[in-house]
């Protein structure tokens, strides 16, 4: 059989407009909810009484759904990468919250983040996969199994160190991205099907799905509020696509250039160093917008980005 046509971002334009939203309003939901969170115990009727906490959860809820419209418009490949722009967009929305300029090093990686992803996206040309590529109910299940898993695993770790953020935070990273493959799945099968409603496979899918995104969710509590959003943000960013493109290319068959290697893995590399360039910076404002004494007093002292 013939490979898939690898149209590449210019083949998904809707989908990759919705996924920039979804990226935007997961790193308002993740700022929100960071600062509700930071070292505090993750406890639901004591959260529920805090409204930034209800603001963050009502942003990636609506980031969530707008995930969900792109993954039916675009492959997995185009849209994972993407959300890890979320990054970015968290440094912007922390230095207005704050009213700090970011620093040189933060600069730098956003800079490395957004031309690593831009540069791997139009080289690796991702696509979906054929039609007829369904996942198997058994790797469906193994998935979601091991999303479990690991979940449950890190909840088991105990706050206030950097080590347990980021073990969270890729825990739920990998949830995520496994999430998304998922979501993508449930909508191949109700192509292939014409009648989801009906349909055994589809629901089976759409369940496994929930289960993974319900984990993940989870697992971004446990990591905000185990230590500093520096720490947890970039391992839930990273870790995302790396899961999602495997993934998706093992249950749904999506693949990329492989003629163009030489050029995506090293853009997918610089993208990845500009996350950790975003993770080591402190957090103290040493370049505030405003003096102390004009009133922000209480912002400059704040905790700083990833």
């Amino acid at each position: 059989m013939h490979a898939p046509h690898l149209g590449g971002v210019g083949a998904y334009t809707a989908g990759t407009v919705l996924a920039v939203a979804a990226a935007v309003l997961f790193a308002v939901g993740s700022v929100l909810q960071h600062e509700a969170l930071s070292g505090r115990a993750v406890e639901l009727r004591v959260m529920l009484r805090r409204p930034m906490w209800l603001g963050g959860q009502a942003a990636t809820a609506s980031g969530s759904l707008v995930q969900v419209a792109a993954l039916a418009l675009a492959p997995v490949s185009i849209v994972q990468p993407l959300l890890a722009g979320a990054m970015v967009i968290a440094l912007v929305v922390r230095a207005v919250w704050d009213r700090c300029l970011p620093r040189r090093g933060e600069v730098l990686g956003a800079a490395c983040t957004v031309g690593g992803l831009t540069a791997f996206l139009l080289t690796a040309r991702p696509a979906q996969g054929r039609p007829d590529h369904l996942p198997s109910p058994v790797a469906v299940l193994g998935v979601v199994a091991g999303v479990v898993i690991l979940i449950g695993a890190a909840a088991r770790t105990r706050r206030g160190a950097a080590p347990a953020a980021v073990v969270c935070g890729v825990c739920a990273g990998i949830a995520a991205g496994c999430g998304a493959v998922l979501i993508s799945a449930a909508f191949k099968q109700a192509g292939h099907d014409g009648n989801p409603l009906t349909s055994v496979a589809f629901w089976f899918l759409v369940v496994a799905a929930v289960v993974a995104a319900v984990a993940a969710q989870v697992g971004s509590q446990q990591a905000y509020s185990r230590g500093a959003l520096a720490w947890s943000l970039p391992a839930l960013t990273v870790l995302d696509p790396l899961a999602a493109i495997p993934a998706a290319r093992l249950l749904l068959g999506e693949r990329l250039e492989p003629g163009h290697a030489a050029a995506w893995g090293p853009a997918a590399l610089v993208a990845v160093v500009g996350v950790v360039l975003l993770a080591r910076t402190g957090e103290t404002c040493r370049r505030p917008l405003l003096r102390p004494g004009a009133g922000a007093a209480g912002r400059v002292s704040a905790r700083r980005p990833p």
